[in-house]
C-alpha cells in the first residue's frame, strides 16, 4: 500500500478522511449560503431577470471549464493539496459574489467562482476515492451525505439571516472566514498523510473479479498463461465503460436537477397547489437525496455497487412513474409530494457512486481518479446546464406533465447505464 511516509508515520493512523470530509461541507455551506441571498444580490446590481439568468449561465459555464481543467491542477499540486486550494479560492470568490457592486463584476466573478466551484468538485472527489483505496472502506456515500446536508444547513442559517436583514457581504464573509479556517486546521494537520501517488489495494465491491480471484494484489494484474491479451481485453473494457459511465452522469442530471428546479412549479401549476407545499417539494427531494446517501456506504459493503445502482434506478423509475400517473390522472397533491421524495431517495446513491467508479478505474486500467471524476463532473454539469433548455419548451409546449416525464427518460436511462458503469 502506498503511503506518505515523509513525516515517519504508520499509514494505518490516517486521518486524512478528514480533508475530502472538509471539503464536502465547505463547498455545500458556500453554495447553500449564496443561493439563499441571490435575490438580493440581484437587486443590488439591478439585474432584470434575463440578466440575471446570463450571469447564472456564466457560473455554470465556469463550472464546467473547472472540471476540465481540475485534473492538470491535481497532477500538478497533488490531489490533496488541490482540493485545498481550490476551496481557499471558492471561499474568497464567494465573497467577491457577495461584495460585487455592479452586474458586469458579478458576471464575472460568477464566472471565476464557477471554475473554482468546478474544480474543487472534481479534487475533491478524487481525493475522497484516494483515501477510500487508503482505507479500504467506502465512503464516497458519507461525504456527498456531508454536502446535502452542509448545503441544507446553510440554506436554514441564510434564510434566517435574510429575515433577519443581515448584510448579504456581511453573511457570506462570515461563511466563508470558517471555510477558510476549517481549510487552513486540516492544511497544517499533516498526521498520517495519504499519498497522492498510485493506489494501493482496493477491496472488491461486487465479489471476485479477474484480478482479485487469484489472490494477487488488485494493483497488479495476476500472473497467467494469457496475460498478453489480457491488456487487449482491458482496453475493450475501458472502451466500453467510459461512454457507460458518460450517459450514466448526464442521464441522472436530467433526473436530480429537475427534480430540485422544476418539481416545485410542478406542483404549483399542475396540481394547483398552495405556495407552502409547492415550496416543500424540492425540500422532499433534497431529503430523500441526504437519507439514502447516508444509507448508501453501508449498502454497497453488504450488496455491492452494482446491486445498489440497479435498486436506484428502479426506484426512480417506480417514483417518477406514479408521478407521472398522479399528474395526469389529477391525483391528491400528497401522492406527488410522496412520489417527489422517492424519486430524491432513489436519485441520491448515482453521482456517489459516479465518482466512486473512479475507484475500479484507477486499479483496473491506471486513469487518476481526476481524470474519472472530471468527466463526471464535467458531463453531470452539461446536464444540469440543457435540462431547464429541454423542460422549459416542453412544458410549454404540452404541459407540466413533461417534468415527470422528462424524469422518467433519465431514471431509465440511469436505470440502464449505472449498474454496468460502475460493476
Amino acid at each position: 500500500m502506498s503511503v506518505d511516509v515523509a513525516d515517519g508515520l504508520d499509514g494505518r493512523t490516517s486521518s486524512d478522511w478528514r480533508v475530502p470530509a472538509v471539503a464536502f461541507a465547505v463547498n455545500g455551506a458556500l453554495y447553500g449560503s449564496l443561493l439563499t441571498r441571490f435575490p438580493e444580490i440581484a437587486d443590488r446590481v439591478s439585474a432584470s431577470e434575463t440578466q440575471f439568468g446570463v450571469v447564472l449561465f456564466a457560473a455554470a459555464l465556469g463550472g464546467l471549464l473547472g472540471s476540465l481543467v481540475a485534473p492538470l491542477l491535481a497532477r500538478a499540486v497533488g490531489e490533496r493539496s488541490a482540493t485545498l486550494l481550490a476551496g481557499a479560492g471558492y471561499a474568497l470568490l464567494a465573497v467577491g459574489v457577495a461584495w460585487a457592486p455592479q452586474l458586469i463584476l458579478l458576471g464575472g466573478a460568477l464566472l471565476l467562482l464557477g471554475i473554482l466551484d468546478g474544480a474543487h468538485d472534481v479534487v475533491m472527489n478524487a481525493f475522497a476515492v484516494r483515501v477510500q483505496q487508503h482505507r479500504a472502506t467506502t465512503l464516497m456515500g458519507r461525504m456527498h451525505a456531508t454536502w446535502s446536508l452542509s448545503l441544507a444547513g446553510a440554506g436554514v442559517l441564510g434564510t434566517v439571516a435574510a429575515g433577519l436583514r443581515v448584510p448579504v457581504a456581511l453573511h457570506v464573509g462570515i461563511a466563508a472566514t470558517v471555510a477558510l479556517v476549517a481549510q487552513l486546521a486540516i492544511a497544517l494537520g499533516r498526521k498520517g498523510m495519504v499519498a497522492e501517488g498510485p493506489p494501493g489495494p482496493t477491496p472488491p465491491v461486487d465479489g471476485p473479479s479477474e484480478l482479485t480471484s487469484t489472490g494477487n494484489s488488485p494493483s497488479t494484474p495476476a500472473s497467467t498463461g494469457d496475460s498478453p491479451a489480457r491488456p487487449a481485453r482491458s482496453l475493450a473494457r475501458l472502451r466500453y465503460v467510459l461512454p457507460v459511465l458518460g450517459l450514466a452522469a448526464v442521464a441522472a442530471s436530467y433526473v436530480e436537477s429537475p427534480g430540485q428546479e422544476w418539481t416545485g412549479l410542478l406542483l404549483s401549476r399542475g396540481f394547483d397547489a398552495t405556495p407552502q407545499v409547492a415550496a416543500a417539494a424540492p425540500v422532499l427531494f433534497g431529503a430523500g437525496l441526504l437519507a439514502s446517501r447516508l444509507l448508501l456506504d453501508v449498502a454497497v459493503s453488504r450488496v455491492g455497487q452494482a446491486r445498489v445502482a440497479a435498486i436506484s434506478g428502479a426506484t426512480m423509475m417506480t417514483a417518477v412513474g406514479i408521478g407521472l400517473v398522479c399528474t395526469l390522472v389529477g391525483a391528491p397533491v400528497w401522492w406527488a409530494l410522496a412520489a417527489v421524495a422517492m424519486a430524491g431517495f432513489g436519485a441520491g446513491p448515482a453521482f456517489p457512486l459516479l465518482f466512486g467508479s473512479a475507484d475500479q478505474l484507477s486499479v483496473r486500467h491506471g486513469i487518476p481518479p481526476a481524470r474519472t471524476a472530471s468527466m463526471v463532473s464535467a458531463l453531470s454539469r452539461v446536464g444540469a446546464i440543457s435540462a431547464p433548455i429541454v423542460v422549459g419548451p416542453l412544458t410549454d409546449a404540452f404541459g407540466m406533465v413533461m417534468v415527470f416525464a422528462i424524469m422518467a427518460v433519465g431514471a431509465a436511462l440511469v436505470l440502464g447505464a449505472l449498474p454496468r458503469a460502475v460493476r
